[in-house]
């Protein structure tokens, strides 16, 4: 059988072995993508009592793939612009360890985001080469939102004390919220419900970004998708979710990706659905309350806000002051934790009892790692951002269809950087893993591309696996 690959290359004879091949080691990266986004190996490890080993394992079948690839097929192994970008920013963090007062701590936070952050990453930028990997790992991970969010809508209706689902539905620990009720609320295979939020919202626009490359009852499989993911974030009850996803809709309609009649509906049957929980409702209304009381607007001003959001404020302000005292390297990675306390006596607000961390990406970051660290932070993001931007315009009118899934993947960094307003650097694989799939999506060329390179010219003879973006 012969036929055109994906990737560019010159048409070339295939049989049945290679065909099936390529679709076991499709199958292989998406089941790998799948147990990672759902948290298995941890869930497996840590609710079940696995070795740890097992997180190591889940990893290893894409080692073999990539090896295979660059040792067997003679493939170069690729260092896309982010990869790259990624190391620069590591090796400033690594200085701003060896310089703070505990440098086994921050080499210690090093470590982490080179073993589950950058690692990660690269393996996933050289497995994913043609088209349908792409698309194969994309669906993996909507299918684990969906999976997720079924949990957890299942977990809410039978009972969430009753039913742990396995370790997949995990409670974050009961407590007398604001408003003078005690919940436990739903994490799903998380254990952290705003991190759980994070990690769900991200698929929303991702989810919606297949159906524009499905026809007939495949789009209502997405559709469905959605819904469930959307409902599972719901129940998180996460105002920081909600704003961040807000916060991303002018890009939404600014790339195209959705219409302001489409908006209206949505904010319509949002504002049907929420009166529907009473507990949603009062959350979503503090949202503006704890607004004005930031302004001013308030009577009591922001003393008077809830305790959450006080706390959260006062973590960011004492991270703000230890970047004031350390702006060139920061106080050294993972320490903003450790000094939390100090700082957060000197600025005052909701001080707690324990180590926190910074409640805010950014803050923590300035704080740990200086003006050089976030720099180099930013640096890697936009090398994210900006292949993914050009190919969102390239293929907008030349490939409909993998356009949608493009600027789904924009719209979810999008969210994840407006949700890390709110959360610090935690479960930073989910981070890596989504910026993975987002350059790999954006370096895959058009079909109008794809066929102007199936053309043999001198052109077209050099070069045709070349480096990512």
């Amino acid at each position: 059988m012969s036929g055109e690959c994906d990737t560019g290359v010159l048409p070339v004879r295939n049989d049945g072995n290679v065909t099936a091949a390529r679709s076991v080691v499709t199958a292989v990266i998406s089941v790998i993508v799948f147990l990672v986004y759902v948290n298995a190996p941890t869930v497996l490890v840590h609710q079940h009592g696995l070795p740890t080993l097992v997180g190591a394992v889940v990893l290893l079948p894409l080692v073999v793939i990539v090896a295979h690839r660059v040792v067997n097929r003679g493939e170069a192994l690729r260092f896309p612009a982010f990869i790259v970008a990624a190391l620069i920013m590591l090796a400033c963090h690594t200085v701003s360890a060896i310089l703070s007062d505990r440098p086994h701590v921050g080499l210690s936070a090093v470590f982490e985001w080179l073993l589950e952050g950058v690692f990660i990453a690269l393996l996933l930028v050289n497995s994913l080469r043609t088209r349908e990997e792409v698309y194969a790992a994309v669906r993996a991970i909507v299918a684990a939102g969906a999976v997720m969010g079924f949990v957890v809508i299942l977990q809410k209706l039978l009972g969430p004390t009753e039913y742990g689902m396995g370790g997949f539905g995990q409670l974050a620990a009961e407590h007398t919220d604001d408003f003078g009720q005690v919940r436990a609320r739903l994490a799903g295979p998380i254990g952290e419900v705003n991190r759980f939020a994070q990690v769900m919202a991200v698929l929303i626009p991702v989810a919606v970004g297949l159906v524009f490359t499905a026809r007939g009852k495949q789009r209502w499989i997405y559709w469905i998708a959605t819904l469930l993911i959307c409902g599972g974030v719901a129940l998180t009850y996460s105002r920081g979710t909600l704003v961040a996803v807000v916060l991303v809709v002018p890009f939404a309609l600014l790339f195209g990706f959705l219409r302001l009649r489409q908006i209206v509906v949505i904010v319509l049957c949002c504002a049907l659905l929420i009166p529907t929980s009473p507990y949603l409702s009062k959350r979503i209304a503090s949202i503006g309350q704890v607004g004005m009381q930031s302004l001013g607007l308030a009577a009591g001003g922001f003393r008077n806000a809830d305790g959450a959001s006080r706390g959260r404020v006062t973590s960011m302000q004492a991270a703000g002051l230890m970047f004031m005292e350390h702006p060139v390297m920061g106080i050294g990675p993972g320490m903003a934790r450790l000094n939390y306390r100090e700082y957060a006596v000197m600025v005052g607000g909701k001080v707690r009892s324990t180590n926190r961390r910074s409640h805010s990406l950014y803050p923590q970051l300035a704080a740990e790692t200086g003006m050089v660290g976030l720099i180099a932070f930013l640096g890697t993001v936009a090398m994210v951002l900006l292949p993914l931007d050009r190919a969102r315009r390239r293929l907008q009118e030349s490939d409909r269809q993998f356009w949608g899934l493009v600027c789904g993947m924009e719209l979810a960094v999008l969210i994840h950087l407006s949700t890390s307003l709110f959360l610090h650097a935690a479960y930073i694989r989910y981070f890596w893993l989504l910026l993975a799939l987002a350059v790999a999506a954006a370096s895959i060329p058009g079909r109008a591309t794809m066929t102007k390179n199936h053309m043999l010219t001198p052109q077209n003879l050099a070069g045709r696996n070349g480096a990512l973006a």
